[in-house]
């Protein structure tokens, strides 16, 4: 029945961002924007249906060829052009913030990140760095979510046309906190609105790369978005990439993630 449930919910939704909800064919509507209970985050609605996933790499080859960006192995790992179909769920509009891991921290006994002490880090609305992918899995497992597969983080980021950047297809350097920035620390999240993506999510391009629950081709966590330290190439909504070995298990400054929910008649009791 609770799968049933969820499929029903999936294909039956109506979607009416104007009115602020989202209004099922039996009747509930649902927050849109919404708050997270447990972790008090807000949370964007993507909508479910086809979107455009991935890159051929000759398109590849052409925008990297305009950024004037080296055609590293990096790239090479990217997707290829493909349509995907999902169902509907919540994302976290924000990265996961110190003020929301403190939270965790306090009702968990969970160990603390790696620069808690250090004030370059670890102002209340900075994205919590310092964290690796088991301590990103247990707090989302804490707040009653998970962490996003690729294809649900490049959907809330690049929305269903195929965006190259969450704002559109033209780059720009004011529009998210990356190197052009020169802040070279993370920021405040969502001190960049004119970057956010089609459904609202702020930062999906710069301030810290995003840890998801996909395996890049090296088996190591696959992230997404690019950080403070990058620009063009880097914070592509397709682009991919990994920690390496230390940051996988401790996190780096540059290092973050944000949580997705799925739209069930459980899950929704923690949304408010």
């Amino acid at each position: 029945m609770k799968i049933c449930a969820r499929i029903l919910l999936s294909l039956c939704c109506l979607v009416s961002l104007s009115a602020g909800l989202v209004t099922f064919s039996h009747g509930q509507d649902l927050p849109n924007p919404a708050i997270s209970k447990i972790d008090n985050a807000p949370m964007v609605l993507v909508p479910a249906g086809e979107f455009i996933y991935g890159m051929d790499q000759a398109e590849l080859d052409t925008v990297l060829k305009k950024l004037g960006t080296y055609k590293s192995e990096l790239f090479q790992t990217t997707f290829s052009k493909q349509t995907k179909n999902l169902p509907a769920y919540y994302i976290d509009k924000y990265e996961v913030t110190n003020e929301q891991y403190a939270k965790f921290i306090k009702a968990t006994n969970h160990r603390k990140p790696h620069y808690s002490s250090d004030s370059r880090y670890n102002h209340p609305k900075q994205p919590v760095t310092g964290v690796g992918i088991d301590d990103a899995k247990a707090y989302a497992k804490w707040a009653g979510k998970r962490l996003p597969s690729e294809e649900e983080w490049e959907k809330a980021a690049r929305g269903p046309n195929g965006l190259l950047w969450p704002w559109g297809n033209t780059p720009s350097g004011k529009k998210y906190n990356g190197k052009q920035q020169a802040n070279w620390l993370p920021v405040q999240v969502g001190s960049f609105p004119a970057g956010d993506s089609p459904y609202k999510a702020s930062d999906m391009a710069g301030n810290v790369w995003e840890l998801t629950s996909a395996i890049w081709y090296d088996s190591s966590p696959a992230m997404r978005g690019g950080s403070f330290l990058n620009a063009g190439a880097y914070t592509l909504t397709v682009t991919r990439w990994a920690p390496g070995p230390p940051a996988q298990a401790d996190g780096a400054n540059w290092l973050g993630f944000r949580c997705v929910m799925d739209i069930t008649p459980e899950t929704l009791k923690n949304l408010r």
